[in-house]
This record gives structure tokens, sequence and C-alpha cells, in this order.
């Protein structure tokens, strides 16, 4: 760890010393990602450092920031640039590497139009700091690294990519010590270790050949002169991870690797009325089903909507299902449908039977706190890497959306919902 960095936690810590002028950047268009990241900001800004933050999701309406919190607020575009990516996060299929092709190479350009906004420039142009908040899949982002000549921390918002653990010199193997982008880690036959070896080298194809993009938009921007991404990373002097240790297999990691798995999560909250009435009239409790916030489940395979509400017709439980229009085909009468709902206070009630999830970790992390059993129907990014430790550490199951069937669906909730562990 560099002295610089050394010498600003330890301002952090003391209340008397004199504050820090900290400038974050936070890219990705996902609340699932911002969330996570507030506390940091809010935190600083809390103990009187001046932040400023670059996000597609402001934490407060205009007018009610802090004094010294600054929100650069990005969002309408860049979720404009993001909606292509829910085209081929929704259908239920498993094709993990178009998914980060084009998760990748739209991040570029968000990142270029982010960084391009007016208001941006003048705060490049005009202003100082001491501190960059980076986020850790948001490569690009690096480029402020030669902007401004300071301590670098990349935080990111679930474990680590391969090339988070190559940049911070933490130890990283494609079987032994894997990144979040795997399907398969554990008990691996010779085959499965030869596809996940093929897996690893295409996207680490994918990441070279969007590191090109990545240097022409540096060079747009800031000039011919801009050190490539391959030098640029070299100036992350920590990483944030969210993550807990052993989730992430007790990988070893350098002092520069912070595992702070769990830190979106607030203190319990009374739920709203309306939806406590409904959580406590519940005769023999309720299954809760959501998809998080990349998956828009009206794109979903319609087949396999309603196979999923068929199975929960014939079920004895209430079904609350997060749903993103004012209609679900084939709603049951046990079925209840929401465009939002509190899931972390919600999944804390005692009548909540089973979480059916897509598998990202934040809700991981919410269901684990709640003592909430899973079924992970995973489909995107990290979401097979956590979905797989369900069944490693006997908290649920995994189950494939486009290829289960009535049957095996209405017997892994049974399953899970009578397992007594």
């Amino acid at each position: 760890m560099s002295t610089a960095v050394t010498l600003f936690l330890l301002s952090v810590s003391i209340a008397y010393n004199d504050a820090a002028r900290i400038l974050a950047m936070f890219p990705v268009p996902s609340i699932s990602h911002q969330v996570v990241f507030r506390p940091y900001t809010q935190e600083l800004a809390r103990r009187g450092h001046q932040v400023t933050v670059i996000t597609p999701d402001p934490a407060f309406p205009k007018g009610e920031v802090p004094a010294n919190l600054t929100e650069i607020d990005v969002h309408d575009f860049s979720y404009e640039m993001w909606k292509s990516f829910y085209k081929v996060t929704s259908t239920g299929d498993n094709d993990l590497i178009l998914q980060m092709t084009l998760a990748f190479s739209i991040i570029v350009d968000i990142v270029e139009m982010q960084l391009k906004l007016d208001v941006v420039q003048k705060i490049l142009k005009e202003e100082k700091f001491d501190l960059l908040l980076l986020e850790a899949c948001a490569k690009p982002a690096l480029v402020l690294s030669h902007v401004y000549k300071v301590p670098v921390i990349q935080v990111s918002s679930f474990g680590p990519m391969n090339f988070n653990v190559e940049t911070i010199g933490s130890a990283w193997h494609p079987l032994l010590y894997p990144g979040i982008l795997t399907k398969r880690s554990l008990n691996l036959s010779k085959w499965e270790k030869l596809e996940e070896l093929w897996n690893f080298y295409r996207i680490e194809k994918i990441l070279k050949g969007v590191e090109n993009s990545e240097n022409e938009m540096a060079e747009r921007l800031f000039g011919p002169d801009v050190p490539s991404m391959s030098e640029l990373k070299n100036n992350v002097d920590m990483l944030f991870l969210n993550a807990h240790p052993i989730w992430d297999g007790n990988r070893p990691v350098p002092p520069s690797v912070i595992y702070m798995g769990g830190l979106h999560q607030k203190p319990q909250k009374e739920l709203p009325a309306d939806l406590k009435r409904y959580l406590d009239s519940s005769k023999n409790g309720v299954v809760y089903i959501s998809f998080g916030t990349n998956v828009q489940p009206s794109l979903l395979p319609q087949d396999r909507v309603q196979m999923m509400a068929k199975v929960f017709s014939q079920l004895p439980y209430d079904v609350l299902w997060k749903w993103d229009k004012d209609e679900l085909p084939g709603r049951s009468k046990n079925i209840k449908i929401s465009k939002w709902l509190p899931q972390s206070d919600l999944l804390r009630h005692p009548k909540i039977k089973l979480f059916i999830t897509q598998g990202g970790l934040q809700s991981t992390d919410e269901a684990i706190t709640a003592g909430v059993p899973l079924i992970g129907f995973p489909m995107l990014g990290d979401q097979w890497y956590n979905v797989e430790k369900y069944v490693h550490h006997g908290i649920g199951l995994q189950l494939d959306l486009l290829s289960t069937n009535e049957v095996e669906f209405k017997n892994a909730i049974s399953t899970v919902i009578n397992d007594e562990r």
C-alpha cells in the first residue's frame, strides 16, 4: 500500500484531520451496483470530506444533498444506452460470452458520454482532488488517474473479476482461484475444467479487444499522450470488494484488498402497511420471486413464465412476484405482482418461506442475513458463480430457466421449503 493511501485512510478515521477532496465515478447504470457505493460516499461526506460523485442513480433528491456531497446525475442517457443490455439478460439464455462482450463495450461508451458532459469537463479542468474512487468493473474510468495524479481505490459491487485481482497483485487462477465470471468452479471433471479454461480464454480475448476501444476513447477525450489501460492499471492502490472472504474461496490477497461484503445492508425498517397486512394474513406463508434489476421479467420467454405461473398455482403458498408490467399472463389467485418491493425488509418477515432469485450478490446477501432459503436461476455475469455456492453451502438449489420443467420446479420448491437444515 502506498504511503499516500495510508495517510488518506488515517485521515478518514481521525475526525480532527483536514478534510480530503474525493472524486468518485461509478458509471454502470444499475441500482444494484449503486446501492453498494452509497455507504462509502455518504460516510466520507458525513465525516467532513468533500465528495463529488458521478452516478446514474443519485441518492438524494435535488436540493436535499448534504453540503459537502455533490452528485452529478448521469441517469437518463446512461440508462438509455444500457437498454440494449436487457435484450441479452432477459432471455434466460446462458450465453455469458455474448453478455460480457456487450456489457464491456457499452461501458466504454457510457464512460465516454459521462466524461464529455459539460459539468464533468468543468470539474476536471477547474477542481483538484486528493483521492479517486472508481468502479472496479468499469476499467475505462481509470483514465481519471491520468488527469489526477492521486491515489486510486477501485470499488466493486461484487467479488473480483480476473483483471481486478491481476491489477492489484492478488492470487488468481482460472481453476484454483477463479474470478466471478465463471459458470462452474467446484468439483469439476477433467472435461469441465477444459470447458472452463476455454471460457476463461474467450473472456480474456473479449477484454483484450475491448481494451483497444478503451484506449481510443481515452485518446479522444484527453489526447494522444494518455497512457494505455494496461499502464493506467498500475495507478490502482487498493481494491474494495463487496464480498466475504469465504464466498471468494478464501483467496490469498495482499493487504491492499479489503473485503466489505454486505455493506449496502441497512437496519430493518417497518414494511409499508399494505404489504405488511398481505404478509401477516398469509395462511401458509409466501414464496417471493424477483430476478433483480438487470432482468426485465416480462421479456423472459413466455413459455418459461407460464411454466412458473402454472407451478405457483398448484402451491399451498401465496406467491409475491416482482413484475415489471401491470398484468401477468396466466396469473392465478394466489399470485400477487408488484413493480417494486422493499426486498431487504421483506425477506426478514417471518412469513417468507422461499426466495426465487437470479442469484445477484446483493439479493444473496440479503437472503442470508434474513435466513431465507434460495432457488437460483442464474442468467447474468456473476450469478452462476453465486448460485453454485447456494448448493455448496447448503442454503439453496440451482436450476436452469430454459430446461427446467414443471415437475422439477415444483419438487425443488418443496425440497427447499421442507429442508429443516
